[in-house]
C-alpha cells in the first residue's frame, strides 16, 4: 500500500511540474520578422524557375537574373530581430497546480479501489482467496473431469494426490489403482497407490501395501519412494539390515544436503543404534589433506532441548506418525546427528550428546540448526501434510536449552 501511494504521489508531482514549468517561468524570445520584400523576391524567383522550365528564357539570362535576385534578398535577410518577454502565468499555474492532483484523486474514488488501501482489508482479503469449500469445489471439478475422460492420466495423477492432500486415502488408493491398469509399467503409480493404501488401512503397510511396493520395485529397484516405504516395513519388523539396505540405497540417489537426503541419513543413523550396527569406516585423508597440528580439535554435539507441537495443528497427527529430529550444519550438507521417535510422544525431549554421529564430529565454532519433522508416511520422503520446524542457527557445542515448535505444513 505504502509504495503504491509514494509511486502515485511521484508520478503526480512529475506530471504537475511539466505542466507547470512553462507558465511560471519568465521567457525571453527572440522572433526573427520576414520583410515583405523577401517575399516578393522568392515569388521572382520561383516565377524564374518557371520561365527556364518552359523554354522562354535563354540560360546566360536566367544565371544573371539568379544572381540578381539572391544578391538581393542576401541584403533583405539582414533584418531586425524582435525580442518578446513573456510574463510567468501565476493564475494558471496555481489553478493547474490545485487542479490536476485534485482531478486525479477524485478519478480514483470514483473509478479505483480506495478500500484496496486498508491494510485489513488487504490481510482479510488474502486470507480469503482459497477457502476448503473452494478447495473442494475444484477437487470434484477435477474428479468430474476424469470421469469424463477416462483416459486423462495427468488428471487422474492430480486427482490421486489431491486426495491425499485432503486426507481422503480411500478415494486415492482408488484412483491409483484404475491409474494402475492404464500404466502397468509405471512404479510410481504403484508405490503411489502402496502409500495411499497403508494410509487408508491406519498407516499399516502390511498386506495389500507391501505387495504393491513390491511390484513398484520389481518394476523400478531405485523407485525413492518404494524404497523408502520398504525400509520402514523393515525397520517396524525390527528388521534393521535391510531397513539400512533400502534406505542406502536413497541415500546414493538423492542430495545429501537436501532435508530429504537428511532425513534419510537420520532414519539409517537410528537403524544403526537400534540393531547394534556399526556405520562405515571413516575416511582417512590423504597427507596432502591432513589437518596441521595446530588445527582445533573436534568437538561433539551437545545440544539438548525439547520438541512441542503447535496446538493448531495437534488435530492433523495421527497416533503412528513418525517424528525425525535431526542436526545439520547451518551451512548446510550432510546431517551430523539424527534421532527418530513417535509423533504420539510429543512433547520430546532430545539430547545430541547421547546420538551416534553421523559425520564423527563438529568444530568448536561450528553453527548448527536442529530440525523436527513429523512423517504422515512414516517414512523420510517430505512429502504434502508433513509437520515441521526449525531452529535458529547455534554453536554445536553449546550447553543452552532450545526450543523447537512444530509449527509449519509441508506444502
Amino acid at each position: 500500500m505504502t509504495a503504491f501511494l509514494i509511486a502515485a504521489a511521484v508520478l503526480v508531482l512529475a506530471v504537475t511540474g511539466t505542466l507547470l514549468w512553462p507558465l511560471i517561468r519568465r521567457a525571453a524570445e527572440t522572433a526573427a520578422t520576414e520583410s515583405p520584400a523577401l517575399k516578393i523576391l522568392r515569388e521572382q524567383r520561383k516565377d524564374l524557375e518557371t520561365e527556364r522550365a518552359a523554354g522562354k528564357i535563354e540560360e546566360a539570362s536566367y544565371v544573371q537574373t539568379l544572381g540578381e535576385i539572391e544578391r538581393r534578398a542576401l541584403e533583405e535577410s539582414v533584418a531586425p530581430e524582435a525580442t518578446v518577454t513573456t510574463k510567468p502565468r501565476l493564475a494558471w499555474a496555481i489553478a493547474v497546480g490545485i487542479a490536476l492532483p485534485a482531478t486525479a484523486i477524485g478519478l480514483y474514488l470514483i473509478i479505483g479501489n480506495p478500500a484496496g488501501l486498508n491494510p485489513a482489508n488487504a490481510v482479510a482479503r488474502q486470507e480469503q482467496q482459497v477457502t476448503p469449500q473452494q478447495i473442494d469445489a475444484m477437487v470434484a471439478r477435477l474428479a468430474e473431469r476424469v470421469q469424463k475422460n477416462p483416459d486423462d492420466i495427468q488428471g487422474m495423477q492430480m486427482l490421486g494426490r489431491s486426495y491425499m492432500v485432503l486426507n481422503r486415502f480411500g478415494e486415492a488408493a482408488k484412483v491409483f489403482a484404475l491409474l494402475a491398469e492404464k500404466q502397468p509399467h509405471d512404479a510410481q503409480v504403484f508405490a503411489d497407490w502402496a502409500d495411499a493404501a497403508a494410509s487408508a488401512q491406519d498407516r499399516k503397510l502390511d498386506g495389500d501395501p507391501e505387495r504393491l511396493i513390491a511390484k513398484a520395485l520389481a518394476i523400478d529397484p531405485k523407485n525413492v519412494k518404494a524404497l523408502a516405504l520398504s525400509g520402514t516395513i523393515a525397520f517396524d519388523r525390527k528388521d534393521y539390515k535391510r531397513a539400512i539396505k533400502q534406505w542406502q540405497e536413497i541415500a546414493t540417489i538423492v542430495p545429501a544436503e537436501s532435508e530429504f537426503g537428511q532425513s534419510v541419513q537420520a532414519m539409517i543413523t537410528e537403524a544403526r543404534k537400534r540393531g547394534g550396527i556399526a556405520g562405515g569406516a571413516p575416511q582417512v585423508a590423504s597427507a596432502s589433506e591432513a589437518a596441521p597440528a595446530s588445527a582445533s580439535a573436534p568437538a561433539a554435539l551437545a545440544l539438548k532441548g525439547q520438541v512441542t507441537l503447535a496446538a493448531a495443528l495437534k488435530s492433523q497427527v495421527g497416533k503412528d506418525d513418525s517424528l525425525f529430529i535431526f542436526a545439520r550444519p547451518a551451512a548446510g550438507g550432510r546431517p551430523l546427528a539424527g534421532m527418530r521417535f513417535k509423533a504420539s510422544e510429543l512433547p520430546v525431549n532430545f539430547d545430541f550428546s547421547k546420538a551416534q554421529m553421523m559425520m564423527g564430529s563438529i568444530g568448536p565454532q561450528d553453527k548448527v540448526i536442529i530440525g523436527a519433522r513429523i512423517s504422515k508416511s512414516g517414512n523420510p520422503l517430505p512429502a504434502a501434510g508433513d509437520l515441521q520446524g526449525f531452529s535458529e542457527q547455534v554453536l554445536g557445542t553449546a550447553s543452552k536449552a532450545l526450543h523447537i515448535e512444530i509449527s509449519e505444513q509441508v506444502k
